[in-house]
């Protein structure tokens, strides 16, 4: 099966291009040649089936095989009574049985040879009681005697959309380069989904829930080491062993960028986690202080995770702090230069040369001709919106240019306008004059809040990260993901000089 690639990294270089190099350590648990369903039925809510259908979607080439004590048949295929009695090789094996049922059946993937047991069942140590953590230990420690690697439990497993694995149905089937190691299975299925909307892609994301086994400092190790993963991304609630951790942080980070999102910073968070995923979430300063030390990236929410990772997927790091901003509308240029400026960027003023050569292409009435940059007619000209760009990304005044476009403020009836595609032609002018100027762009698409606004925003997205541009859906979003990565560009100069 073909899958489709997310425009070349321009961010974060392949350092190992062209070189023939081994797999990481744990590279086996993306890759089974066959999968067990423990838990498998006939009823379509159910969550082995919901797997089932996304394997064979999404083009899993590997054997599948449905485990029910009744059922003769799931999905077309053939369904066995237990895990013994499938006449073939298993290499990972799905459980999605009653808490108290699962030793018997680490007993079996035991006898069978399997390599990797991913636990979707609930009811262990998340519960916070002794028998919890008591059946816990027990499945663990038939697993380890045994050579088996236990991802979970409470966990939504491996996406890996290159082998056909999916940790949910309706995941894109698109590869990428980012990598997710996330406690939560709601929050890793978002970022999946979220991130292909805005343009990035996967190369594998793990929902490792209570992580008994497989642990944060497990896959942050694994991350570091895989070769399709160029961007790390992490949502942690707890730490098992902070001086593991602290280790394998450090090599993810001095490997390749690591953005980190915490959950269950605050004391009602705390709680909370201890419920979800029965992890301590830790001091904030002592976390915080962890952060800085290794020289990882900490975002507050999971939008701004995404942020950040597409500018290291799609910009390369600009020279400096001064920033272009060319749009439309005079109240949102405000907020632009409030937004930017409140982040740490700069906006110089345009020099008299430059606004010589912008007035002459849009007069003063009712247009900005300085930074931000405000005018309508150049966004109903492409010719001279060329001409705009390119005269303002050539002044060495700027280091990098914003374009936005606000939907809903325009004066007009914006449904005619949508409907004759002028904010699809205004986005493939923006893409044309990128390909041919020096300086990074990034772009905003905002204020879109009527659905025929909010659609054309979507398809506006797609022109752009096709481009290979990153699209940021506030200016807020954009100074704040900005103004982090160009720190972090320049902490490593600093640091490698």
């Amino acid at each position: 099966m073909m899958h489709e690639e997310e425009p070349k990294n321009t961010s974060v270089s392949g350092l190992h291009e062209g070189l023939e190099l081994r797999p990481p350590e744990l590279d086996y648990i993306f890759h089974p040649r066959s999968i067990a369903l423990v838990g498998a039925s006939d009823h379509p809510q159910n969550t082995g089936n919901v797997l089932l259908a996304a394997f064979l979607k999404g083009g899993y080439k590997g054997g599948l095989y449905p485990v029910h004590p009744t059922l003769a048949e799931v999905m077309g295929l053939t369904c066995y009574p237990d895990l013994r009695s499938i006449p073939y090789p298993v290499d990972h094996v799905f459980v999605g049985i009653p808490a108290q049922r699962t030793p018997d059946l680490m007993h079996d993937c035991a006898a069978k040879g399997v390599r990797v047991c991913h636990f979707f069942t609930a009811g262990f140590s998340e519960l916070g009681t002794a028998e919890g953590r008591a059946l816990e230990m027990q499945i663990l420690e038939i697993a380890r005697t045994n050579g088996i690697r236990l991802i979970g439990p409470n966990s939504m497993g491996i996406y890996c959309p290159s082998s056909g694995l999916y940790l949910a149905g309706g995941l894109p089937h698109r590869s990428g380069h980012l990598g997710l190691l996330s406690q939560s299975g709601g929050n890793s299925i978002y970022l999946c989904r979220t991130a292909a909307m805005r343009g990035a892609a996967f190369s594998k994301a793990v929902s490792y829930g209570n992580g008994c086994d497989l642990d944060e400092s497990d896959l942050l190790d694994y991350f570091s080491d895989d070769h399709d993963t160029r961007v790390i991304t992490a949502y942690i609630e707890g730490v098992k062993n902070g001086l593991r951790f602290r280790h394998a942080l450090r090599k993810a980070a001095d490997a390749k960028p690591t953005i980190l999102l915490k959950g269950g910073k605050t004391e009602c968070g705390a709680l909370t986690v201890r419920s979800h995923t029965g992890a301590l979430a830790g001091s904030t300063s002592v976390w915080d202080g962890l952060i800085q030390q290794t020289g990882a990236l900490q975002v507050d929410d999971l939008d701004e995770l995404i942020d950040l990772a597409l500018l290291f997927l799609y910009m390369k790091p600009p020279r400096g702090r001064r920033v272009a901003v060319v749009g439309l509308g005079g109240g949102i240029s405000v907020f632009a230069a409030d937004a930017f400026h409140g982040s740490g960027l700069l906006l110089p003023r345009f020099s008299e040369e430059l606004k010589t050569k912008l007035l002459g292409m849009a007069p003063t009435a009712g247009n900005i001709c300085d930074n931000p940059m405000d005018t309508s007619i150049l966004f109903f000209n492409p010719d001279l919106l060329r001409r705009a760009i390119n005269a303002i990304s050539q002044w060495e005044g700027i280091d990098l240019v914003c374009l936005h476009l606000a939907y809903d403020i325009i004066g007009w009836d914006l449904n005619p306008l949508l409907d004759s595609g002028l904010t699809h032609q205004v986005m493939h002018t923006m893409v044309e004059c990128t390909r041919r100027i020096k300086v990074p762009v990034c772009v905003v698409l905002h204020h879109a809040n009527r659905p025929t606004s909010y659609e054309a925003c979507i398809q506006d997205q797609q022109i752009c990260w096709e481009a290979g541009l990153p699209v940021f859906l506030s200016m807020d979003k954009a100074a704040k993901a900005l103004s982090r990565f160009i720190t972090y560009h320049q902490k490593r100069i600093r640091l490698f000089c």
